[in-house]
């Protein structure tokens, strides 16, 4: 826990705010932040999801779920056309798994809050996108890459809320 957590704790918001240890912008955020333990929950979601993910593949028509107390987590696997113009029977594909997954997480999310858009632009070519999220181009890592870009963006993240004020379900991606 930081300072500012530890001194709210102990003696307070006045005394945090008097102390002259941060901002009072800063102080009213980490107050509000430790009342409202439903509400905390949000912050964590991305990270709680990156690390929620499988370490290894697990049968294509699985899904993958991790539940805390008051949070669930459910990684339903993806489906792709078959056939060669992608006009027959739907398959499932998966659930996204291991350090590539997470990598391109990361990647994602961060680009996201860095450019303030729902939009990332991943790069000029496949080979400066791997560059970007540090990974050699090419061979077993550019496959293992490409499969786990496909696995993500076929998959479905739910985390589903056990709050005071009762249950709640929030998607995250579809």
């Amino acid at each position: 826990m930081g300072q500012i957590h530890q001194l709210l704790e102990a003696k307070g918001k006045q005394a945090a705010m008097e102390s002259g240890l941060a901002t009072r912008d800063v102080i009213e955020a980490a107050a509000l932040y430790m009342s409202d333990k439903d509400n905390a929950l949000a912050f964590a979601y991305s990270g709680w999801a990156q690390l929620a993910l499988p370490h290894r593949r697990i049968p294509v028509d699985q899904l993958w779920e991790v539940a805390s107390d008051k949070v669930r987590l459910v990684v339903e696997p993806g489906r792709r056309a078959t056939g060669s113009n992608g006009d027959g029977p739907f398959e499932f594909v998966g659930v996204p798994f291991g350090a590539y997954a997470r990598l391109i997480l990361l990647f994602l999310q961060t680009e996201a809050l860095r450019t303030n858009s729902r939009e990332v632009e991943l790069g000029r070519s496949w080979r400066d996108w791997m560059f970007r999220i540090g990974v050699s181009w090419g061979g077993s890592s550019g496959k293992a890459v490409r499969e786990q870009a496909e696995l993500l963006s076929r998959c479905r993240l739910t985390f589903h809320l056990n709050g005071a004020n009762g249950r709640a379900g929030l998607v995250t991606n579809q």
